[in-house]
């Protein structure tokens, strides 16, 4: 009869072991890849709430629900110069109302989002920003969506690492995710979108953290793009390139365009600057900064909003001459008025725009010149998006990719890396090498920190112990009470002190083997504790650790003579750690 029920009591074990044995000693991993895709899938949806938000504005506005640029060319000239006002009052009065003076450290775009130092974004300011940034963009601020986006991303990564007590590292990791999910969900660029966080942001492509950054992003854009049914930001026309010895001109492009860019950035720090020492209310200096654009819009229309359409005209060749010359002079200084109000967005799309602009004008005289060995000028265009982008973010890579990404053109690929790397290096020569993200950075790093920030022992990456038992439970008792989710250790626990602790993994396959039996007790089969780490522990030593014991998680006592459990530390918060360190060296 006992051994009956004995039998019946393995049976679910059983059912049960291979799932465990695939997820077992890969706690990191499966719970590391759940959280960046639930991040992922999150920002993909504050994204599209944002997208909306927006649209329903404009309606607001402009009575219309075409896009901002024909909504303005329909408008009669005062109301066209009127909205921005309006927006951009709106918008300061949102901030001055949510206690955030302009004066203040506050996350413009999004580096300053993922860069807070303990990982911690705040709820009420995110939103706040939002608005803020929903009311510029809608009423024809010359700025990005894209920063807004990411920021929601980012605070929603935030709060799902405090939801799972993530440790200061991981953490800050699960913001990036957020961060590289919004990149991805406004450009359709999953490969950029992780990329371009890892290359910015944490300045390291360690897959210990660049694999998460892809979970995230991959599952943002799946979710916007084929779940959703969003289509991609740009038409972009398939082009074919003249000759190979038009490879040259677009390492020339590359060259203007690395030029071209640290004016370009110089110019939206003197704006900054100008806006600054006039000692404005919030409501009053966004509303002067939107004034601006409604009086350069009565002239050129085309200014208002992200410019995803005028870029758009630009690559069907619909703009082209002394008008694109125009237009491309108005908005440089409408972004710089918007931006340098102190409005809440991203430069990110302006960017793309003044490249694209750029590189249209350069392929319209080559083209005009040497018609039978130069592409069209959309050709060039393309290449120009991609080449100013590297130039003003210093981050080639991931321009390269996201061109290509947008595109999918792999012919695009020779003279995109051509013109992006020159650009880069170009521009490299000015402005001490500093990028657009460059004060976002710094400013973010000072206000996380130098000493909490950039840890040094492995005080704050200690967690609760997920699995403890007492020695006289037995192997069933224990596997029936193991969380549902993969558990790298068991400690064998006696009061306080820890005594041994147990491979779930190992006894589980050895269970279904019936090698052991399943009423035995843990003191009998468990291992003796011949290592912990303490609190007070430097990183570069629990690393040596956790190499020697050939472990992903190992216990924390508070010494050498005392064993009482104080919780477990896994090696993947420890690498992260390390990783900030070597990153951001003091």
């Amino acid at each position: 009869m006992h051994s009956q029920v004995r039998e019946l009591a393995r049976l679910p074990l059983s059912l049960l072991t291979r799932l465990r044995l695939v997820l077992l000693g890969h706690e990191d991993l499966a719970g590391i890849i759940f959280w960046a895709a639930l991040v992922g899938f999150c920002g993909a949806l504050a994204s599209v709430a944002f997208r909306e938000g927006i649209h329903l504005l404009e309606i607001l506005f402009t009575g219309q629900s075409i896009s901002l640029v024909h909504a303005a060319s329909d408008l009669i000239w005062w109301h066209r110069a009127l909205v921005p006002l309006l927006g951009g009052a709106l918008a300061g009065l949102v901030l001055h109302l949510a206690g955030r003076g302009l004066t203040s450290a506050q996350p413009v775009d999004y580096m300053e989002a993922i860069l807070v130092g303990d990982g911690k974004i705040g709820l009420r300011t995110t939103l706040s920003n939002s608005l803020s940034s929903l009311l510029s963009i809608a009423s024809g601020g010359s700025i990005g969506r894209e920063g807004p986006m990411v920021q929601l991303a980012a605070m929603l990564g935030s709060k799902l690492g405090l939801l799972a007590r993530a440790p200061v590292p991981r953490l800050r990791l699960m913001v990036a995710c957020g961060g590289a999910a919004g990149i991805a969900a406004a450009y359709n660029a999953p490969i950029s979108g992780a990329l371009f966080v890892s290359e910015i942001v944490l300045g390291s492509t360690a897959m210990e953290s660049f694999g998460p950054l892809v979970v995230a992003s991959v599952t943002s854009s799946a979710t916007i793009h084929r779940f959703l049914g969003y289509g991609p930001i740009f038409v972009v026309p398939h082009v074919q390139f003249a000759s190979n010895w038009e490879l040259v001109f677009y390492i020339i492009l590359g060259v203007l365009l690395g030029h071209l860019a640290p004016p370009f950035l110089a110019l939206l720090d003197f704006a900054k600057s100008r806006f600054v020492r006039l000692r404005l209310a919030p409501y009053w200096q966004l509303g002067l900064g939107g004034l601006v654009v409604g009086i350069i819009s009565i002239l050129v229309p085309k200014v208002w909003g992200n410019g995803y359409s005028v870029v758009g005209n630009i690559l069907g060749g619909e703009l082209v001459g002394l008008w694109l010359i125009a237009v491309l002079a108005a908005k440089v200084l409408a972004t710089s008025a918007t931006v340098g109000s102190g409005a809440v967005g991203g430069v990110f799309t302006p960017t793309l725009f003044i490249g694209c602009g750029v590189g249209a004008l350069v392929g319209e005289v080559l083209h005009s010149l040497l018609p039978s060995v130069t592409s069209v000028p959309a050709a060039y265009a393309l290449i120009g998006m991609g080449g100013f982008l590297a130039a003003t973010t210093h981050a080639p890579l991931t321009s390269i990719l996201m061109l290509f990404e947008m595109t999918l053109d792999y012919d695009i690929v020779l003279p995109l890396m051509l013109a992006c790397v020159t650009a880069h290096y170009t521009a490299k020569v000015y402005r001490r090498g500093e990028s657009v993200y460059h004060a976002s950075v710094t400013r973010g790093i000072a206000a996380a920190g130098h000493d909490d920030w950039r840890l040094k022992t492995l005080e704050s990456l200690v967690k609760p112990a997920v699995a403890i038992v007492t020695p006289a439970t037995t192997l069933q008792e224990m596997f029936a009470r193991l969380p549902k989710r993969p558990i790298n250790r068991v400690y064998v626990v006696e009061g306080d002190e820890i005594v041994a602790w147990l491979d779930p993994r190992q006894l589980l396959e050895q269970v279904r083997k019936r090698e052991i039996a399943g009423d035995m007790t843990v003191e009998a089969v468990a291992k003796p504790v011949t290592f912990a780490l303490a609190p007070d522990m430097p990183l570069c030593t629990a690393l040596d650790g956790f190499l020697r014991e050939q472990a992903t998680v190992l216990p924390v006592t508070p010494g050498q003579w005392r064993n009482t459990l104080l919780g477990e530390v896994s090696r993947h918060d420890v690498l992260l750690a390390i990783q900030d360190r070597l990153t951001y060296p003091k």
